[in-house]
C-alpha cells in the first residue's frame, strides 16, 4: 500500500481489491522499470567519462532525477531510486577509474549518514509516543507479519539455493539463522509511508505501525545480533589468530617501554647506570618476544600473508598521503598527481579489493 500511496485506486472508498492489485503493480513496476533505465544510461556515461567530480555529480543527479521522474509519471520513486542505484553499482562501477570509486564510495558513505539521520530524525519528531503506545496492538501484529514473512524468504530461497547449486559449499544453518534475524528496516520504510499522501484512509495508522516495526528491529533484532552469532559460534576466532595477536601485543608494548626509558636517557630523567642495567634487560625481552612472533609466522603461513597483505596495504596508503602532501606543498602538479595516485589505486584496489578502496582517503583538490 506504501509503494501504491500516490494512486487513486488506493484513495477510493469503498476500496477495490482488483483495482489496488493492479495499481500497486503498476507503480512498483514502473518504478523499477524506470530506475532500471536511467541506471544504466547513467552508467554507460560514466563508461566514457574519466573526471571523478563529473562521475559523482552524475551519480547525485541520479538518485535525485530517477526519484523525481517516477513521482512525475506516477510510479513508485523510492523505487526508481534503489533499482537506479543498484544498477549504477553493478555497472556503473566497471566503468571507473579506481580513484573515483574512492571518491565516490567516500561520498556517499557520509550522504547516506545524513540521509539516514534526517529521516529518522523527521520520523521522530513526527510521531508521538502515546500513539505509539495507543497502537501496540497493531504494531505487534505488523512485527509478526513481517518476521514471518522473513522467515519465508530467507529460509525457502536458502533451501532452494542449496537444492540447485549442488556441488557448491551451502549455506549453513547458522547463516541462515542471521539472514533471518539481520532484517533490519530503516529510512526506505520510512521513506515510503512518509511520501503517503494525507487523503488515504488510515495514513496515521500505517505511518505509526511502521516506525514500530524499524524501532522494534533495531532495538530488538539489532542490539541481538552479537549475541546470536556468538552463541551460533561465527564470531569465534582461530586459536592462531588470537596467539599472534597476543604475541604482537607483547611485541609492541616491549618496544614503547624500550622507546620510553631510551627517550627518558637521552633527556637526562633517568642515568646512565639505570639505563646500563635496564637497557640489556628490555633488549633481551624484546628479542625473545620479536623470535616468538616470527615462529608463529613460520607455523602458519596464513598469518604471513595477512601480515603481508596488511603491510602492503599500509604502504600503498602512505604512498597516497605522500602524493597528497606532495601536491598540496607545490612541488608536483595536479596531472602528475592525477596519473601517480591512479597508478597507486590500482595497486591498491588489486591488492585489497573494493572493501579497502572504501576505507582509503579521498583525492584532494587543489585550492
Amino acid at each position: 500500500a506504501a509503494v501504491a500511496g500516490r494512486t487513486t485506486a488506493a484513495e477510493a472508498a469503498p476500496l477495490d481489491i482488483v483495482a489496488a492489485v493492479v495499481s500497486f503493480i503498476r507503480v512498483a513496476v514502473g518504478g523499477i522499470l524506470i530506475g532500471g533505465a536511467l541506471g544504466w544510461l547513467v552508467s554507460q556515461v560514466i563508461a566514457r567519462v574519466d573526471d571523478y567530480l563529473i562521475e559523482t555529480t552524475l551519480t547525485t543527479v541520479l538518485a535525485f532525477g530517477a526519484y523525481l521522474v517516477g513521482e512525475r509519471l506516477h510510479v513508485s520513486g523510492v523505487l526508481a531510486v534503489v533499482v537506479a542505484g543498484i544498477v549504477c553499482g553493478n555497472t556503473g562501477l566497471k566503468g571507473m577509474s579506481p580513484t573515483t570509486r574512492i571518491v565516490l564510495f567516500n561520498f556517499w558513505e557520509y550522504l547516506a549518514f545524513v540521509a539516514n539521520s534526517l529521516v529518522f530524525l523527521l520520523i521522530g519528531l513526527d510521531v508521538d509516543i502515546r500513539q505509539i503506545i495507543a497502537a501496540i496492538f497493531p504494531i505487534t501484529v505488523a512485527v509478526l507479519a513481517v518476521i514471518l514473512s522473513r522467515a519465508l524468504v530467507v529460509y525457502l530461497l536458502t533451501w532452494l539455493t542449496n537444492l540447485l547449486r549442488k556441488g557448491h559449499p551451502p549455506v549453513s544453518r547458522a547463516y541462515r539463522h542471521v539472514l533471518f534475524w539481520g532484517g533490519l528496516r530503516g529510512a526506505i520504510s520510512l521513506a515510503l509511508v512518509l511520501s503517503i499522501p494525507a487523503t488515504l484512509p488510515d495514513r496515521e495508522a500505517l505511518r505509526v505501525m511502521t516506525f514500530g516495526v524499524v524501532l522494534f528491529t533495531l532495538l530488538a533484532q539489532g542490539t541481538t545480533m552479537q549475541v546470536l552469532m556468538r552463541r551460533l559460534g561465527l564470531t569465534a576466532r582461530n586459536e592462531s589468530e588470537l596467539e599472534y595477536e597476543r604475541r604482537q601485543g607483547r611485541l609492541l608494548a616491549v618496544r614503547a617501554a624500550r622507546e620510553r626509558l631510551r627517550q627518558l636517557y637521552d633527556d637526562g630523567m633517568i642515568s646512565s647506570i639505570a639505563w646500563e642495567r635496564l637497557g640489556p634487560e628490555i633488549e633481551s625481552e624484546l628479542q625473545a618476544q620479536l623470535a616468538a612472533q616470527q615462529a608463529l609466522l613460520v607455523e602458519q603461513p596464513s598469518l604471513r600473508a595477512e601480515e603481508l597483505e596488511d603491510a602492503r596495504r599500509e604502504g600503498l596508503r602512505a604512498e597516497r598521503a605522500m602524493l597528497a602532501r606532495l601536491l598540496s606543498d607545490g612541488i608536483i602538479s595536479e596531472t602528475i598527481y592525477e596519473e601517480l595516485v591512479t597508478e597507486v589505486d590500482v595497486k591498491l584496489t588489486a591488492t585489497t579489493g573494493d572493501e579497502a578502496t572504501f576505507h582509503a582517503a579521498p583525492a584532494p583538490t587543489k585550492q
